[in-house]
């Protein structure tokens, strides 16, 4: 279940936007992703693995590729232990079998010591046969660091920034 703040999206023009729903999608491809997306609220990792194929690769720019069921799943779990997340998909296009997608993604941390971050992020999804294939997510890694106080190494482990400034200091 979304949140209210998941639920719509004013533009600079004032006109309201509704998110994305998995029924919204225009094709088979564009269903999926918007099912996928919508996985990420309920925490479900089976289900967001299994929309990958199993040498499907998942990037959170500037992060380094995760590739295989084995190193998605542990990434999202670990994901999951920092922060939640809900996806707000406000357009969505697909040229062949490559999908397109413009998101704010609302990420909360699981201790709810921040406020929760609204996370613009620009989506590429490479489909094959059905699943994900390779996923490139466009996003400021800082903003979510900032926001959540958070510090997310390239290994996929995230501290809180205080722990990390301390332990740089020694």
């Amino acid at each position: 279940m979304l949140a209210d703040h998941a639920n719509r999206h004013t533009t600079q023009q004032g006109e309201l936007n509704m998110a994305l729903n998995p029924q919204d999608g225009a094709t088979e491809d564009e269903r999926t992703v918007l099912h996928f997306c919508s996985l990420w609220a309920k925490q479900d990792v089976d289900g967001i693995v299994e929309h990958f194929t199993p040498d499907g690769e998942y990037i959170d720019m500037p992060l380094p590729p995760r590739r295989g069921h084995a190193e998605i799943r542990a990434y999202v779990e670990g994901i999951f232990k920092a922060f939640r997340c809900e996806i707000e998909t406000l357009r969505i296009a697909s040229a062949g079998s490559v999908v397109f997608t413009e998101r704010v993604d609302y990420l909360t941390r699981t201790d709810d010591a921040k406020p929760t971050v609204p996370l613009p992020v620009a989506g590429i999804f490479e489909m094959k046969d059905g699943k994900i294939w390779r996923w490139r997510e466009y996003l400021d890694l800082r903003t979510a660091e900032d926001g959540l106080a958070l510090v997310v190494r390239s290994s996929g482990d995230m501290s809180d920034q205080e722990s990390a400034e301390a332990s740089a200091r020694s």
